[in-house]
């Protein structure tokens, strides 16, 4: 009597039904919380491999696994299940409350749109006539810079783009750059930078 055929690879490697959200969830979570694999294996009396199946959505948790890993970071078993959101998911800046640069040589103003010490930081910058007399700019992370309107010029060390309404450029923070508005119409850009976790 033959064997019964082997299971494909990925067959043998298909997640369990609802293991979905769980995986990234967790790693989120854990990285987040600046805890390796080894830390959180350890803190909850679980394998690590099997930690590392979890997060990869490759097996599914026990209740009791569930309510350890929950006490273990912090948060409620339906956050790690992706059915309710961290009380900072979602942060609003409102408009009355933005912090509000005063004007300056070379800027007409900036006004933060982010609080806090989130990755994302977003600002919008009035732009004046001048390059701003503190030379030119850099910093870490990627910037993402949206023309909001008006004419703007872009330095670089070797370079100046020209940009109007509703050209974007992006590129790497630790670049050396300036901006100055074109003629005498007003001009304000928008500029997210996404700061890199050390």
């Amino acid at each position: 009597m033959s064997a019964p055929p082997r299971r494909r690879a990925a067959e043998e490697e298909a997640p369990p039904s609802g293991a979905g959200v769980l995986g990234p969830q967790l790693r989120r979570l854990r990285l987040a919380r600046g805890m390796t694999l080894d830390a959180l294996a350890t803190s909850v009396g679980l394998d690590k491999g099997f930690l590392s199946r979890l997060e990869r959505g490759r097996k599914a948790p026990s209740v009791g696994t569930l309510l350890r890993l929950s006490a273990a970071l912090g948060v409620p078993v339906a956050e790690l299940l992706g059915e309710a959101l961290p009380e900072d998911a979602v942060r609003i800046t409102r408009a009355a409350r933005r912090r509000r640069s005063a004007p300056g040589h070379g800027m007409h103003g900036m006004e933060s749109l982010t609080a806090g010490d989130a990755p994302l930081a977003a600002f919008i910058i009035h732009l004046g006539a001048e390059f701003a007399e503190d030379g030119p700019h850099e910093h870490e992370g990627e910037e993402l810079l949206y023309v909001l309107h008006g004419h703007v010029e872009l330095a670089f060390a070797d370079r100046s783009l020209m940009l109007r309404a509703g050209d974007a450029a992006e590129f790497a923070g630790h670049l050396p750059h300036r901006l100055r508005r074109i003629g005498e119409e007003p001009a304000a850009v928008l500029v997210a930078v996404a700061r890199h976790w050390s």
